[in-house]
Order: structure tokens, then sequence, then C-alpha cells
């Protein structure tokens, strides 16, 4: 299979299920200035041709040597809260695949702003999951691991499920660090989430991506592919790394808090695990993130080391741990009411990696996708060196 980005007007194309091999597939990506759709992109170029051994469709033929076209529309090209605009753009480029990058990510500002909030994170994967329907191409929507509150919620019937993807990720941690011992939890931190786990968010932003993905599975059921990831950062864009590295070289010293727990994940791993579910057309809620945990105080800590390691920082500065309720007030007294953020938030990827297995044709070196997240950190700062 081979992708390729193009400007042109695509060709009339069928439907993902009954794509011939010489009929190239349509890729919508939504949200195209966004830091995942810019990786999705890259990543689609640096893949370049694709060696799939087939793609087994709803009808049970297969695909091989298909074509793969991109189309990243940004806001003013495709406007996801507007049925009218959803409707011309499929009846335009006829996709097969949807990826659903637009998003409503301001997370202080959604506490005053819900209704935006909710109108882009929440109806507009609604209208794109309605025409996607109607059409017949699959949506992948990406969500966000703030719709949960911190702390596990398993109903019984599905422990079995949770001790399932338990194992799995302590099995890849052992064989990954040797000398950890099985079950080992030094810190004493609830479990990583996964798919099962009850979503409590706390926040407008969480909540409104909540609303999200009930509205495309209630649309789509079954045939829905939901991808919930965590502290998103890359070379593109505002980030929590490019932030960091705006600071420390114009800073003396920062404070980051330290009591918030979740893990970093690198742009580029969870745009290559995305056209892994693309090719293999597979459907339902995944979790993906880099292996791994830390708080905001580790995360901006390695990164001032890697950094200066790289020679992308001239000096270190002093970074001083502080609680979320510190920094709350602080913001406060400066006029800004931050919205509430899950004490922990780590997601197990376990199901993911099983479904998509060990052995593909879309692995970056090393696997760097499964990798943890200091390895995927060092990665993306050897590209800025």
């Amino acid at each position: 299979m081979k992708i390729v980005v193009t400007e042109a007007m695509p060709t009339q194309c069928a439907e993902a299920s009954t794509t011939e091999a010489n009929i190239p597939q349509v890729v919508l990506i939504t949200g195209a200035k966004s830091q995942l759709a810019q990786a999705l992109l890259r990543v689609a170029a640096d893949i370049g041709e694709l060696a799939l051994n087939s793609i087994t469709s709803a009808n049970s033929s297969t695909n091989t040597g298909a074509l793969l076209k991109l189309y990243a529309l940004s806001h003013s090209q495709l406007d996801i809260t507007d049925a009218a605009n959803i409707a011309a753009v499929f009846d335009q480029y006829r996709p097969s695949w949807v990826i659903n990058c637009a998003a409503y990510n301001a997370v202080d500002a959604a506490e005053h702003d819900a209704i935006e909030a909710h109108r882009v994170n929440s109806l507009g994967p609604e209208l794109l999951a309605q025409q996607c329907l109607l059409s017949g191409a699959r949506l992948l929507h990406v969500s966000s691991d703030y719709v949960f509150g911190g702390h596990a919620v398993c109903g019984i019937a599905h422990a079995t499920e949770r001790a399932v993807s338990d194992a799995r990720e302590a099995d890849f941690e052992q064989h990954q660090n040797p000398d950890l011992a099985p079950n080992s939890n030094p810190n004493h931190l609830p479990r990583p989430f996964v798919e099962l786990d009850a979503p409590e968010p706390l926040s407008a932003y969480g909540k409104s991506k909540l609303l999200g993905e009930q509205k495309v599975v209630a649309v789509l059921g079954d045939c829905a592919t939901i991808v919930r990831t965590s502290w998103l950062y890359g070379q593109d864009g505002h980030n929590f790394v490019n932030t960091m590295l705006n600071l420390m070289r114009t800073q003396p010293s920062l404070q980051v808090i330290a009591d918030q727990i979740g893990c970093p994940t690198w742009s580029d791993t969870l745009a290559k695990v995305i056209w892994q579910l693309v090719m293999q057309q597979r459907s339902g809620v995944f979790h993906y993130s880099a292996q791994g945990q830390c708080s905001w105080y580790e995360f901006a800590c390695e990164i001032q080391r890697q950094a200066l390691a790289l020679n992308l920082l001239s000096q270190p500065v002093v970074i001083q741990p502080i609680t979320s309720a510190d920094y709350a007030k602080q913001a406060l007294n400066r006029g800004v009411n931050l919205a509430k953020r899950p004490s922990y938030s780590v997601l197990n990827s376990g199901k993911l990696r099983s479904t998509l297995g060990v052995n593909n044709a879309l692995s970056m070196p090393e696997q760097i996708e499964w990798q943890d997240w200091c390895q995927q950190l060092n990665r993306m700062l050897r590209r800025l060196s």
C-alpha cells in the first residue's frame, strides 16, 4: 500500500469495505493545523511504500497494494460543527476514512466557554459520525485521558479484562526492564486506566470529550474507532515540551506541578498507531500513551536534562515542584481560574498493543511506539537539535 499526500482534488472512490486494489482510498484528516494532524502527515511521508500482507474488508475480501490518498483540511475548509459543510466536503472527497483531529483543547478556557467546548468536542464528532454513517465511511475519533477523574472504577463484569490488560503491561515492563520486580509499585499509585473503566471527568473540557465519544458510539456503534491519549507533545504547535523549552531559555526559575501523574506521549508515535488502526480496519475504544508514568515536574526535569545534553539549552534553570492547590491559588491571584485536572490519568495500552500485534509493516525502528516516555522524548528532541 502506498500513502500519497496530495492537494489535488481526488477522483471518486468506493467505500472502504468495497474498494478495489486499483482505486485509491481517501482519508480526510480534520484540524489540519493541529500537532497530531501534522504528525499524521509527517509519519505518512516517512512510511512511504507500505508492504501489508492484506486488509480484510467487511465482506471478507482482501485488498492489497491499494493507494491511500490523504487530505488534511483546516477549519476554514471543514468546520466539523457545520452539517452542511461536512456534507459538501464528503460529496467532494468521497472519503473511506475520516481521522478527527479537530478539537477544543484549551482546558482552562473551557471552564468559562463550555458551550463552545461542547460544540467542537461533542457536536462536531456527532455530525461527522452521522455523515460517515450516511456515506459508508469509517471514523477514527481522538479523545483524552481527561475523561477520567483520577481513580479507576471498574465493574465486576470487567474485572477479568482489567486483569488481562494489567498482565500484558506487567509482562511488557518486565521485558523492557529485567531488574523490575513483578507487580512492583514503589509509589503505590493507582493502576493505569483500561478502556472499560468508568469515566469521571472533572472539567468542562473532560466532559465535552466524553460526550463526544458517546455521541460517536451512539451513531456508529461497533464501527466507531476511538483512541484516547495523554499529555500529547511534538515538534509542532503549542504543547508542554515547547513551552518548557521556551521558558527555560527566558526564565531563571520555574514552578511545575508535582502531584498530577500521567504519561507524556509523542505525537508521531500516536500517529503511527493511528495509521496501523486504519490499515488494519480496526474499530473499538483504545488507549495509547508511551510506557511509564511521571509528574509534570518530573517531565520538566527530564526535558531540561535531555535538552542540555543535546545543546538545545545553554544553561540549566531552577525547577521547583509545586502542588496543584498552590498553583491554582497563584493563578487565581492573577485572575485565572484553572480547570480541575485528574491527579492520576495514566492509560493502559495493553489492548491496543495486543490488537495491532507486534509484527506489522508500520513499525518504527525499535518499535518506538511501545517504548518508555523518556526514550520517545529523546527521539523528538533529537529532531530539534
